[in-house]
């Protein structure tokens, strides 16, 4: 537990650490986001539902448009089952986001709301399709 503690303050005295995002999104998800650049950006997601599969999520997103109070992003992801069972694939589907990060209050720059529109593309029986997600975010500066 020390060991994890530790890890934390050197983690959050970095100056790396302020391109990290986390997102708590309402259909059971919680999201990890890490910006390399000014425009692309990766995110990592895991389903935190306990009453399905554990499945993973892994995106990479290109910045189509950056204003002050918003950016739209569009990317390509895949969707996994780490632990399958014989049921379920590895690799789920494969899918593509489209995502806008809204940070509407001047005065707490480091909270947003999300709301992505992704596109699956499955191998199983009615599992393609149209997936949307609202979420909070909270960014590390």
């Amino acid at each position: 537990m020390k060991n994890f503690f530790l890890a934390l303050l050197i983690f959050t005295s970095l100056s790396t650490f302020s391109q990290f995002k986390i997102t708590g999104y309402f259909d059971a998800e919680i999201g990890v986001n890490y910006a390399f650049s000014d425009k692309l950006q990766a995110e990592l997601r895991v389903n935190d539902n306990l009453g399905i599969e554990f499945n993973t999520e892994f995106s990479l997103l290109y910045k189509l448009v950056s204003k002050k109070a918003y950016n739209l992003n569009f990317g390509i992801g895949v969707s996994t089952f780490p632990f399958h069972s014989d049921k379920t694939d590895f690799i789920e589907s494969f899918y593509l986001p489209l995502q806008i990060e809204i940070t509407p209050f001047k005065e707490v720059r480091n909270f947003g709301l999300v709301l992505e529109s992704a596109y699956h593309f499955s191998d199983a029986t009615d599992a393609s399709g149209i997936r949307n997600s609202i979420g909070i975010r909270y960014i590390f500066n």
